[in-house]
């Protein structure tokens, strides 16, 4: 099933969710997976979200790119990498092998548990050492295969660590391009990214590249902290979720 098999109310709340991610993945340069993800599995199977929101993130990653790129942390980017190439197998494995009951279940798992990290974590005084940073980009490895949402254990650490927010934002902007691009490299070697998909996304990039342009002029001229209405929105979802998991 994908976009258009959905009645047209359906349609409208796919096409309200993708500018709303990437309003968010503009201004903050993270967060449209989570809410892609998660709103798009309300009305199609994982199966068909994961694949085309992929390739949406290495779309909006590359407008953002040639004015994040010198403000990267390239240390860090390189091990995340590295442990993220260690864990992509296993997460486009359970991708194939789950049912889509418990994909929607582990999506607003992760959904909530991403928001309450989110309100309770803390600045640190440094960044963490390699194994730790390795340890993060393999989370992310498994996420992103599994679900296509592996950000929250690399957005968490920088938004713990004690780099300015530009260099933060910038070093996820450069991350999520190169990381993105590998799972979508592994997904196609399992056949995932099938012509229906494909078409699928060619019709969801205007409008979620429409949402990154309106949330970069956001960024350019107030700044500041988004977790608050990222918190707000990941709650929702999460419950929703997990509730229609549960119900179906």
């Amino acid at each position: 099933m994908t976009f258009w098999q959905l009645s047209p109310a359906a349609m409208t709340f796919a096409v309200a969710a993708l500018l709303a991610g990437g309003l968010i993945r503009g201004y903050s340069g993270f967060g449209a997976s989570l809410v892609w993800v998660s709103c798009l599995c309300l009305v199609l199977p994982p199966p068909a979200v994961v694949p085309s929101t992929l390739l949406l993130e290495i779309a909006c990653s590359v407008t953002l790119l040639p004015k994040a790129w010198p403000d990267a942390h390239r240390l860090s980017v390189r091990w995340l990498l590295t442990g993220a190439l260690l864990g992509l197998p296993l997460g486009i494995w359970l991708l194939a092998a789950l049912p889509e009951r418990a994909t929607r279940l582990t999506v607003g798992l992760a959904v909530g548990i991403s928001a309450l990290a989110l309100a309770v974590t803390h600045r640190t005084r440094r960044l963490p050492g390699r194994p730790g940073l390795a340890g993060a980009g393999t989370a992310f490895g498994i996420l992103n295969g599994a679900c296509g949402m592996g950000g929250p254990p690399v957005v968490l650490m920088y938004l713990a660590s004690p780099l300015p927010m530009a260099a933060n934002r910038a070093s996820l902007v450069v991350f999520f391009l190169a990381a993105d691009s590998m799972t979508v490299a592994t997904a196609g070697t399992g056949g995932l990214l099938t012509g229906d998909v494909l078409r699928q996304t060619a019709l969801f990039l205007p409008v979620a590249l429409a949402g990154v342009a309106a949330g970069t002029w956001l960024y350019r001229r107030g700044g500041g902290d988004v977790r608050r209405i990222v918190l707000g929105i990941l709650a929702v979802l999460s419950l929703a979720l997990v509730g229609q998991a549960v119900v179906a």
